[in-house]
């Protein structure tokens, strides 16, 4: 999933990196973290970087809502 245009909008700047924390923390299946917005499950998509990476890996993980009504979503470079 890297088409935007089905997302919400993105998660504040202090929930993203807690989100980003919770997930390095814990990086196995099922053990994504909750959204802190409405408590729904985030789906944890890994994908390659659309451009070159600002970081030493190739790969991004994208954390998004899987609430409809929410839909908030993230990305960080792994």
């Amino acid at each position: 999933m890297t088409d935007t245009q089905d997302l919400g909008p993105l998660y504040e700047a202090e929930q993203a990196a807690e989100l980003e924390r919770a997930d390095r923390d814990n990086p196995i299946p099922s053990g994504e973290p909750l959204c802190p917005v409405c408590g729904s499950k985030i789906a944890r998509l890994v994908e390659a970087h659309q451009s070159p990476a600002t970081a030493s890996s190739p790969f991004r993980v994208r954390l998004v809502c899987t609430n409809e009504e929410c839909r908030r979503w993230t990305v960080y470079s792994w």
